[in-house]
């Protein structure tokens, strides 16, 4: 991922405030890259992620990526301060479980405006920019059970998979521009929003795995940072799934 000579990378990343984003949070500042966070929720643990890294100081900002004008006016300020972003990573989202026959539409709004309208807006607001300079990177996340299904995951995984179909347009699209488009889709992994729910919380699940235990949130983080450096400069529209085997 190039920058401009004078001023380390700049990297829009949403979802910092806890799991995956949170451990890519950290990497990234460990190396130096420019972070602009747009949270929804606590900050105590991203700030101490951050604390003494030697990254310049990271611009956060509480921030609801449903809400459209908010997200414009957020990548239109970032832009104006750092001169541009290189990179865009979009790691928001929740879980919705339940059975079909009983799950509840302000549920299955909730989860597709998140997950999937939440990820686009933020793409759509970056993109006039990136395309501009002629270069960039942008990252979505999706699941292997986008993938795979799984009972009770109906919303959920839907939603992951539309995030793999938009992957997937976009990398056709904005490949000639310049800007290489790519999903990471993690299998099972130790985040808070996994280990709230009852079916993972207890392990028996992990022990379905190949590896027999749930990924880390900084292998996952690992994945998205190789994409955006320089393995990744030769990767356009691919999904590619750290998942412990849950998918051979």
């Amino acid at each position: 991922m190039a920058a401009e000579s004078d001023r380390s990378p700049v990297v829009l990343l949403t979802g910092a405030s806890s799991g995956i984003g949170l451990a890519l949070a950290s990497r990234l500042a460990e190396s130096r890259h420019q972070l602009i966070l747009p949270v929804h929720g606590p900050l105590e643990k991203l700030e101490a992620a951050l604390a003494d890294r030697p990254c310049p100081d990271p611009y956060i900002r509480t921030l609801d990526v449903t809400d459209r004008g908010a997200v414009g006016d957020l990548v239109q300020t970032a832009e104006s301060r750092f001169g541009g972003i290189d990179a865009l990573v979009t790691c928001a989202g929740i879980y919705r479980g339940g059975s079909s026959l009983s799950f509840g539409w302000d549920d299955w709004d909730e989860v597709f405006r998140v997950n999937v309208d939440g990820t686009f807006a933020v793409i759509k607001a970056a993109l006039p920019g990136l395309v501009k300079r002629g270069s960039g990177r942008i990252l979505t996340c999706a699941s292997e059970l986008a993938l795979t299904g799984a009972p009770e995951a109906t919303a959920y995984a839907a939603s992951k998979g539309a995030i793999i179909s938009m992957t997937k347009c976009l990398a056709r699209e904005l490949a000639p521009a310049g800007i290489l488009v790519n999903c990471v889709a993690p299998g099972p992994t130790a985040t808070p929003m996994l280990l709230a729910e009852s079916s993972y919380a207890d392990g028996s699940e992990a022990e379905r795995l190949p590896l027999g235990r749930y990924g880390r949130s900084d292998e996952i983080a690992a994945m998205f940072e190789a994409l955006l450096g320089e393995p990744g400069e030769y990767v356009v529209g691919q999904v590619i799934s750290p998942n412990g085997g849950a998918v051979i």
